[in-house]
């Protein structure tokens, strides 16, 4: 069986190419800017190949990884993120339907506004930025072509093992220590955020394809999170401890984030794929370790 996984040298599609690949599935990844060997390079961002893509691969399971991810480069460039989070899925949605493969599509807690937490599934959407609103309309496409034959997983903000520190906005936190000039470093203490460690979320991916092929009917939208309420601020005092650095440098600052809106609490109820025993959840300390202490 073929899959294909896109978006997979970013900081979640490297971790669900190597779930795949450790449990022997016959593989293909995309990428555009980073160049890894035995990955397929593609530009997401043009719609108009990607059906002569996937002819040519011919995927029976597509993971759709690939996104862009930050608030606040969606804020600059609307047009761009919707080519990428929404016209790209939407073409890829409707090469699925015609050819009978299966999507896996990757969404995210910011479709909610952050008020009412936590959040099932059924909730109705309420998007506070451009990012947002990108991915829940790259739901509704996926949803519209392939409704039967596709899973949408929505997750929060994502960490792990990194290329750089700055790759994730919870290890970022660490680089901003490590080059700190300052007497102290102020830290954003406004949002309530579930830090979920990208390991895990590609354990959970794998778990879910294989639900899905051993249960057809099974489609729809779920949810997967970790279940450590925090704000950057918190995280930051995990990451101090483990890094040496001094936590009375850190400063909480209580006003929200500049640049786009963000939601203050969008808390993803996980009920659904607990009750399935479905997914897993690394402690945020042992994890953060894991990734600034390598083995």
């Amino acid at each position: 069986m073929n899959v294909l996984i896109t978006g997979a040298t970013g900081l979640l599609g490297r971790e669900v190419f190597r779930a795949f690949q450790k449990n022997e599935w016959n593989l293909t990844g995309t990428s555009f800017r980073r160049k890894s060997p035995g990955l397929v390079r593609v530009d997401l961002s043009q719609p108009d190949t990607i059906h002569d893509f996937l002819n040519a691969h011919l995927p029976a399971v597509i993971v759709h990884t690939a996104a862009e991810r930050h608030p606040d480069v969606s804020l600059r460039d609307p047009a761009g993120t919707r080519r990428l989070n929404v016209e790209a899925t939407a073409a890829i949605a409707s090469w699925a339907a015609t050819h009978g493969a299966f999507v896996l599509y990757l969404s995210t807690d910011y479709v909610f506004d952050g008020t009412k937490p936590p959040y099932r599934p059924s909730d109705k959407p309420n998007p506070l930025n451009d990012y947002g609103r990108s991915k829940l309309d790259g739901e509704q496409e996926l949803l519209s072509r392939a409704q039967k034959s596709s899973v949408i997983l929505r997750v929060p903000i994502l960490y792990g093992p990194c290329e750089t520190l700055a790759e994730s906005a919870v290890t970022v936190l660490a680089d901003q220590m490590n080059r700190l000039t300052e007497p102290t470093l102020a830290i954003e203490d406004w949002a309530t955020r579930y830090p979920t460690y990208t390991p895990d979320v590609a354990y959970t991916i794998l778990q879910l394809v294989e639900y899905h092929l051993a249960h057809p009917d099974f489609h729809g939208i779920v949810h997967w999170s970790g279940n450590e309420g925090m704000t950057k601020y918190g995280m930051a005092r995990v990451l101090a401890g483990q890094m040496g650095f001094p936590v009375e440098r850190l400063v909480p600052n209580p006003a929200p984030p500049s640049g786009a809106t963000r939601p203050k609490d969008a808390h993803l109820d996980c009920s659904a794929l607990e009750e399935l025993g479905i997914g897993r959840r690394t402690p945020f300390a042992e994890a953060i370790q894991a990734i600034l202490h390598p083995a």
